[in-house]
């Protein structure tokens, strides 16, 4: 059985959004980094991605994996508005651009349309895949498998029916392994996958999971050697040797990514939400957090709501 075939068993999706869109003027993102992983078709008109520079044939795909950078052009133009590195400042901004259209309108007589679905991957409920298998986006041509899931997911979430979440899940999860199948096709990707093999390894998964689901706790290389059943002498070696990452490094890193999603959806104030996470210094929380992010958690409300 294959790395791929193994792992997917264990792949939990989650579908952001999904909806067809018509392309209103000319517009190009560059350096944008995207947080959740994009299948895009080209419905109609015209699509560049930087990955590709060859405009995308009418009915292909391109995947987008969340945290690498991406430049692309819609329409074609000599002159293009630039977006990036952030996405849209506002909704009124992006509908001077993008439509959203009702997936069930004539589209015939429409010039430039594209349809996406947005997701999560996530391996064990904590690892985003797709972000781990380090492949930065690649072109998917036309399949009529992945263009009728495409169809169904538009569809369904531009409606309020019973059982929306469940049948949005399971189009996802047959989208998922369709990409799946054309990742283990492709002869370039071969070294990439086998990369990954540390992935099956029980013990790696018991610790990133318990890492992920106690970050207020005691985290010590002492406790995450009990939870795995390994020596305190060679957890660190264990877990470096497999993610390239010092064991400590992660878990303080998975605890500032919690303290910035918490300051950003939460009131509580930056010495609470230090302690939510695990940090018993506020004064060391903020500084470690400065250096991760580049700004001081006192401010990172206002920036992310591009107040500053």
């Amino acid at each position: 059985m294959s790395v791929l075939s193994k792992i997917i068993e264990s792949v939990n999706v989650t579908v952001h959004t999904a909806e067809i869109r018509e392309v209103l003027q000319p517009l190009s993102f560059s350096k944008v980094i995207l947080p959740v992983n994009y299948l895009t078709q080209l419905n109609k008109g015209y699509f560049v991605n930087d990955e590709d520079t060859t405009p995308m044939k009418e009915g292909s795909f391109f995947f987008r994996p969340a945290g690498f950078e991406i430049t692309t052009k819609h329409q074609k133009a000599s002159d293009y508005y630039m977006v990036g590195p952030e996405p849209f400042k506002s909704e009124e901004e992006r509908i001077k651009f993008f439509k959203t259209l009702n997936p069930f309108e004539d589209i015939s007589a429409k010039k430039e349309i594209f349809s996406f679905v947005a997701f999560d991957v996530l391996l064990y409920d904590s690892i985003p895949f797709f972000k781990v298998l380090d492949i930065a986006g690649f072109p998917v041509p036309y399949d009529n498998e992945l263009s009728i899931l495409m169809r169904n997911l538009c569809a369904e979430f531009a409606q309020d029916k019973i059982g929306r979440a469940r049948l949005l899940k399971n189009y996802c999860e047959e989208m998922v392994i369709q990409l799946f199948r054309h990742i283990a096709s492709q002869p370039q990707f071969e070294k990439k996958i086998e990369k990954i093999i540390y992935l099956t390894d029980k013990r790696l998964v018991k610790i990133i999971q318990y890492i992920s689901e106690n970050l207020e706790k005691d985290l010590s290389n002492k406790r995450l050697a009990e939870v795995a059943f390994l020596s305190e002498d060679y957890i660190g070696q264990f877990f470096k040797s497999l993610t390239n990452n010092n064991i400590q490094d992660y878990v303080e890193g998975k605890r500032l990514e919690k303290a910035r999603y918490l300051l950003n959806t939460t009131s509580d104030n930056v010495q609470e939400i230090a302690f939510a996470v695990g940090f018993k210094d506020p004064a060391y929380f903020s500084r470690r957090f400065k250096m991760k992010f580049n700004i001081n958690a006192n401010n990172i409300r206002k920036y992310e709501s591009g107040a500053i």
